[in-house]
């Protein structure tokens, strides 16, 4: 150990000396800097100065006076240069009250001369000299001086403190840990030389040289590091395989997690965090969580929670992609400590998408508000008609007959809506889709066309059929068919004008039959044919309710095209009519 005191000694020297050179380097630094600071300030205000003084001398030769005057100055020009010396001296030549506006010779316009010196009762003086472009009678520089006590100047701070005693500090560990190797080095080369004086087994093979080794060291020893050897490999084997099923699950989850350490930095993020926020391929663990999160709500998320260790969870809707996520923060506590003054040592962030919930919240409650609406409509009516009876029109035939007549017309409508209104939910309830069956389309379409003539001749619209060819068979179920078509063709029908038409056809392709229902009513504006198959949607309310629609008829035909696997579309131009195309499988029979 006396051999290794004097590498002790060197570094606890290096590291004062390197201690030493950093507090001075630091303190000339700081000075400079403030030095150079003081300067521009001065200079700014001189500047002022000069601009001040520039529009007074205008203002002066616009008045007709000259040669400019100082004491023809008025008290708030006077004023604002005083405020702008700052408690310091300016010296302008004041001899003679009458200046010129010639250019000076010396320094140009603009320019600055400055100079640094220290009075004897501990202050430092800065004294500074700028062109104004005005020569004064006896030939002086306008100049601007200011003091500044030893207080003012800035003093090392806290942190350059603790950098002064990191080094000397490391270079006292590095001298231990020298004197620590040296010492051991000095054991090992002991214990080397009783072992060289032992008889040296031959020299192993390249495949056994560690096993070779193995037997020239004490064989307790050997079978100690022997068995410490096979089971840190078996531990290191068994940590990485469970990291890397971790990795897998924590990959494969659905819910975003992201988790930072104290000085917020990312530790881990999966697959489904970075496409929930948006983070991109490009992410590296380490980096601060304003360079990986962009969201303003998430920042401030993490920070409160870092700050506060405190579960908060907040709801945040995307701009563009209108996602809805729901954001859980959860503060990592130390494992060691479960009092109420733990620290935070990280945060961990939970994303869910619940845009699908949003979703199925928004169409409940809209459900709910239009069946409230709907059914409230007859049920006014009903109610006001028979109050009016009751009031006395029962004893006027006519007005008694023609109440009647709408109580029941309300009625009906009621009733109409209460129907579909159960279909739509037995439709929505089935657990799997309805045996489908082979159909002729031929036989399906004339019932379902003779249903609806007689409605028609009602309007005089036509309904013509001569475009549907023979034969078709396709893999569909009866009574949805026929639902579908029914309600397709009423509401052709329906939505129509008077002497209009509906055109019934089918196109026969490879796979599938193409059933087309167009007809040349009032058509769907194109902003609304995206929302036509949503429940309760109407284009024209007030018409669609006069004639006699319950706004489920495209709903319940949407989840039955669904239900045989079908497929539907819209075409539609506002004024001009509307066309539907049903496309259905055709029969294997027929394939």
């Amino acid at each position: 150990m006396a051999l290794a005191w004097p590498t002790l000694v060197a570094s606890s020297l290096i590291g004062l000396s390197l201690s030493i050179a950093f507090v001075a380097w630091r303190s000339q630094t700081l000075s400079l800097s403030w030095r150079d600071s003081q300067v521009a300030i001065a200079e700014s205000d001189l500047v002022a100065i000069k601009t001040i003084l520039e529009i007074a001398r205008l203002g002066q030769q616009k008045n007709g006076q000259q040669p400019f005057s100082w004491n023809a100055l008025d008290s708030s020009t006077k004023n604002a240069i005083e405020k702008l010396t700052k408690g310091g001296e300016l010296f302008l030549p004041r001899s003679a009250d009458q200046v010129e506006t010639e250019d000076t010779q010396g320094m140009g316009q603009s320019e600055f001369a400055h100079r640094w010196s220290f009075e004897p009762n501990g202050y430092n003086r800065l004294n500074l000299t700028c062109n104004l472009g005005l020569t004064f009678e006896d030939g002086k520089e306008p100049s601007l001086a200011r003091r500044f006590s030893a207080s003012e100047f800035t003093s090392l701070k806290l942190l350059d403190w603790l950098w002064a005693g990191s080094l000397f500090s490391g270079s006292m560990l590095l001298g231990l840990w020298l004197t620590a190797t040296k010492v051991n080095r000095s054991r090992f080369l002991v214990s080397l030389a009783e072992w060289s004086n032992q008889p040296q087994l031959p020299i192993p093979l390249e495949g056994d040289r560690s096993t070779a080794a193995m037997e020239r060291v004490d064989p307790n020893v050997a079978g100690f590091l022997r068995r410490a050897s096979e089971g840190m490999h078996i531990r290191l084997e068994t940590l990485q395989l469970s990291f890397e099923q971790s990795s897998r699950v924590m990959s494969a989850m659905p819910v975003g997690v992201l988790a930072f350490d104290q000085k917020l930095k990312l530790l881990f993020v999966n697959r489904a965090g970075g496409e929930l926020l948006g983070l991109g391929t490009s992410l590296q663990f380490g980096q601060d969580m304003i360079e990986v999160i962009r969201q303003p709500t998430v920042v401030n998320l993490i920070q409160q929670v870092s700050d506060d260790p405190e579960i908060q969870e907040v709801e945040l809707e995307l701009p563009l992609s209108k996602a809805t996520l729901r954001l859980r923060a959860h503060p990592l506590l130390d494992p060691d400590r479960f009092d109420a003054a733990a620290t935070s040592s990280g945060v961990l962030l939970i994303v869910t998408d619940e845009t699908r919930l949003k979703q199925l919240e928004n169409a409940r409650r809209d459900f709910t508000a239009n069946v409230s609406h709907e059914l409230k409509t007859p049920l006014s009516t009903i109610k006001a008609y028979a109050e009016t009876l009751l009031m006395g029109a029962l004893d006027d035939v006519e007005a008694r007959q023609r109440f009647v007549e709408r109580i029941a017309e309300q009625a009906d409508r009621l009733d109409a809506l209460i129907r579909d209104l159960l279909h739509l939910t037995k439709l929505q309830s089935q657990p799997g889709k309805p045996d489908l069956s082979n159909l002729s389309l031929d036989d399906v379409l004339k019932t379902c066309v003779e249903e609806h003539r007689t409605i028609g001749r009602n309007k005089n619209i036509t309904i013509d059929t001569s475009g549907v060819e023979g034969g078709c068979r396709v893999e569909a179920d009866l009574e949805s068919l026929r639902t579908v078509i029914g309600n397709l063709l009423s509401n052709a029908v329906r939505y129509n004008h008077a002497l209009g038409w509906v055109r019934v056809s089918t196109q026969r392709e490879p796979d599938h039959v193409l059933l087309i229902i167009a007809d040349n009513g009032i058509g769907i504006p194109p902003e609304d044919l995206g929302r036509i198959f949503e429940r309760f949607y109407r284009v024209e309310k007030a018409r669609s309710q006069d004639s006699g629609g319950t706004g489920l008829g495209l709903s319940i035909v949407k989840h039955l095209v669904q239900g045989m696997s079908a497929e539907i579309h819209v075409s539609s131009t506002l004024g001009k009519g509307s066309s539907f195309e049903l496309k259905l499988k055709i029969a294997s029979t027929e394939q």
